[in-house]
């Protein structure tokens, strides 16, 4: 069977728009609740490229029938994240290999080592049998919103000493170099597992360039940041898709480690599910969902004192971009 790569010129939105639903359909087989990357958001990121990154599209047909679709991204220099989704029908028959190859093609330039995520055990089988090893698991979790005015008030409140500052869009200011900060901490303390760790610029205008980025993207920012004694000690940050509002996604939550085990943790994330609630467009979410490494046994509870359900397992492999002869 013969199996045709194409890349995907972004600027042609149609084509642009059936790649993403090939990659959004084929990683949600056999998957509930799963996220996904809203058609409108597609179109805004690819049509201001990032400016520090290198972006490869890819789709793969047979017979003239879109099969499977793949992205990869990478700042040079640093490993290439990949992602390959085969629809169902059409798994084993060598679309996923096609895929890998077009991509390491395209991506030789500029990156040796590659990342791959996959929720499944065939995907770890396929990924491995390309030369990769797992480098982390992490569990997916999912809380169901919305959350009741009962509900949020069972969460609790902030330690006496801690002061809670929430918002949402731009971060204020005032805080705005604390925030890079402490986003350029979590990079470098973040469980990674056996993945190559790379650095997070601890500049505002790297904040500022994301913000915009992410507005352009269709995304509202709902963000919380945590200070004791005037300090900055935590933060924790939601997306929100103004297009697709249906599931949120919980990113960062960060303590700094010498005031850890304080509950500002708990506080932290509280605090941001209120200013969630509090948003219009979050009427229409149903799920927040979270990924938290299985080695992080203290935010994996923390999660399902919340109410969060374990959902399924993310395992991300790395190995070298080419294959070994």
């Amino acid at each position: 069977m013969n199996v045709h790569v194409e890349v995907v010129d972004p600027r042609n939105v149609p084509r642009l728009l059936r790649w993403n639903g090939i990659l959004r359909d084929g990683f949600a087989v056999g998957r509930r609740h799963v996220w996904s990357r809203s058609d409108e958001a597609t179109c805004a990121q690819f049509r201001e490229p990032h400016p520090t990154r290198v972006a490869v599209l890819l789709l793969a047909e047979i017979d003239g029938v879109p099969v499977g679709a793949a992205e990869g991204h990478v700042r040079p220099g640093e490993p290439a994240d990949v992602e390959i989704a085969v629809l169902e029908g059409f798994r084993r028959q060598g679309v996923g290999g096609a895929l890998l190859n077009a991509l390491r093609a395209r991506l030789r330039s500029v990156a040796t080592v590659m990342r791959a995520e996959t929720y499944s055990d065939a995907g770890v089988d396929f990924a491995r049998s390309e030369g990769l090893t797992v480098g982390i698991r992490e569990g997916r979790q999912v809380l169901g919103l919305p959350l009741s005015a009962h509900a949020l008030a069972a969460l609790g409140s902030a330690p006496a000493d801690v002061d809670l500052l929430s918002w949402s869009g731009r971060c204020p200011e005032k805080v705005v170099e604390s925030w890079a900060l402490l986003r350029s901490r979590m990079a470098d303390e973040v469980p990674m597992g056996d993945l190559t760790r790379t650095a997070v610029s601890a500049e505002v205008e790297a904040v500022r360039r994301n913000e915009q980025r992410m507005h352009d993207q269709g995304y509202t920012l709902v963000r919380s940041l945590a200070r004791v004694e005037g300090e900055a000690v935590g933060y924790t940050e939601i997306l929100l898709s103004r297009a697709d509002p249906e599931i949120a996604f919980q990113d960062d939550t960060f303590v700094e480690q010498h005031v850890r085990g304080r509950g500002i943790g708990r506080a932290l994330k509280s605090a941001n599910l209120r200013q969630l609630m509090r948003l219009p467009e979050s009427a229409d979410s149903r799920f927040v969902q979270t990924y938290t490494s299985l080695t992080n046994e203290p935010m994996l509870a923390l999660n399902r004192s919340f109410g969060f359900e374990d959902i399924d397992v993310l395992t991300i492999l790395e190995g070298p971009l080419e294959e070994s002869s």
